[in-house]
């Protein structure tokens, strides 16, 4: 009984730590908070939305794994300012772009809450900090796609 006590409470540090991400793995390269630039349409609509400069934020939550935090957006549709609050996109995979950063390959999501999000995200971050991202979704009972792109900003 011993031995399996400790075989088990061996077990269980194995599984708590590696859900744990280390700073060198590629997670823990992509993690940070970025200055980018978004520009933001609304797909299949000719609306012009300003581009602006916001912060994105990238948390290792395992060694290949990363959450990411969308920031609000507001923009006119029709004389409407709609906003869409901001929201955290978890379990977004990276893998090792072979430039000591990350990539996201196209990766599907869907958070349920209030109002539903469901789009996908795909993009690199780079060892010195360049970011490019691609998020696309539809927020609630939206007809039309969400179209946001995040760039570093010189």
């Amino acid at each position: 009984m011993k031995k399996f006590f400790l075989a088990s409470m061996a077990m269980l540090s194995v599984i708590a730590f590696s859900a744990c991400s280390s700073k060198d793995s590629i997670a823990g390269r992509a993690a940070g908070q970025y200055t980018v630039e978004r520009n933001t349409s609304v797909v299949g609509m000719p609306t012009v939305i300003e581009p602006d400069i916001v912060k994105l934020k990238v948390k290792a939550e395992a060694d290949y794994f990363v959450k990411i935090t969308i920031p609000s957006t507001n923009y006119n549709l029709g004389g409407t300012v709609k906003n869409i609050p901001e929201f955290d996109i978890h379990a977004v995979p990276v893998i090792d772009n072979n430039e000591n950063g990350a990539y996201i390959p196209n990766y599907s999501f869907k958070i349920e809450g209030t109002k539903n999000i469901v789009g996908t995200i795909i993009g690199d971050i780079e060892e010195d900090g360049d970011v490019d991202l691609t998020v696309q979704y539809t927020y609630g009972d939206m007809p039309l796609t969400i179209k946001q792109e995040f760039e570093s900003i010189d």
